[in-house]
């Protein structure tokens, strides 16, 4: 036999010996009974196909048009209870400024329109008082933007309701007995002001009733509206 035979025999022996070695180690190592795990692929990462969205992760919650208008439906609920409350109350400004109807925000004594007393019940004081000071007869049928247009936008009602409940007031002073000094208050005529407060209590009965008459078709006018400011309509139907 050649040397180079004789080498490559040797060579071959030795690979076989070595497998056989491997082998009986391993199942040395095995626990006897145990079953056999065949040897997987590892990945530090799924393959992007094998990928599956994981319970455990946030998920983007959605804004549905449900959600908000049950959210406005509850403001709009709440805000109607307001204004009973108010009516019963019975307690209404008096227009001492003009002498024909007038819109006015907070009269001479501190007593507050319809619309701005359902904004205080809401929390909201400092932005009814804030309006008093600076524009004491707003129309709330023209606002288009703030935070007044804000809380006509997230009050349940529509801005045509709002404006429905700010109802403008008639004169309960005479012009004979107005003083001729502006910065003097004027006198409230007693039969005036029980005139006018019987007609804004019936004022407000028939907004009432329209109110509830028309719930359905306004609050969904109101949603339309509101879902037109994605922040708002978030902010009001996540709140607690």
């Amino acid at each position: 036999m050649s040397s180079l035979r004789l080498i490559t025999k040797l060579t071959t022996s030795l690979l076989i010996a070595c497998t056989l070695t491997s082998v009986a180690s391993a199942e040395i190592a095995r626990v006897p009974g145990a079953p056999v795990t065949p040897t997987a692929p590892h990945f530090a990462q799924p393959p992007h196909h094998m990928r599956q969205p994981s319970y455990d992760e946030d998920v983007a919650p959605v804004l549905t048009r449900a959600a908000v208008r049950e959210a406005l439906l509850e403001a709009r609920h709440r805000n109607l209870q307001l204004f009973r409350a108010y009516q019963k109350a019975g307690v209404f400004p008096s227009n001492t400024f003009e002498p024909t109807k007038l819109n006015v925000w907070r009269d001479a004594d501190g007593h507050f329109c319809a619309a701005a007393t359902i904004i205080r019940g809401n929390g909201l004081t400092e932005l009814a008082d804030r309006v008093a000071d600076q524009n004491n007869f707003i129309r709330l049928a023209d606002v288009s933007q703030g935070p007044l247009m804000d809380f006509i936008l997230t009050s349940g009602f529509t801005q045509d309701e709002i404006a429905m409940i700010q109802e403008p007031f008639d004169p309960v002073t005479r012009p004979s007995v107005r003083p001729v000094d502006p910065n003097e208050p004027s006198i409230v005529d007693a039969r005036l002001r029980a005139a006018e407060t019987a007609r804004l209590r019936v004022k407000y009965r028939q907004v009432e009733r329209a109110l509830v008459k028309n719930e359905k078709r306004n609050l969904d006018v109101a949603v339309d509206r509101l879902m037109k400011h994605p922040d708002l309509a978030w902010k009001i139907a996540s709140a607690e």
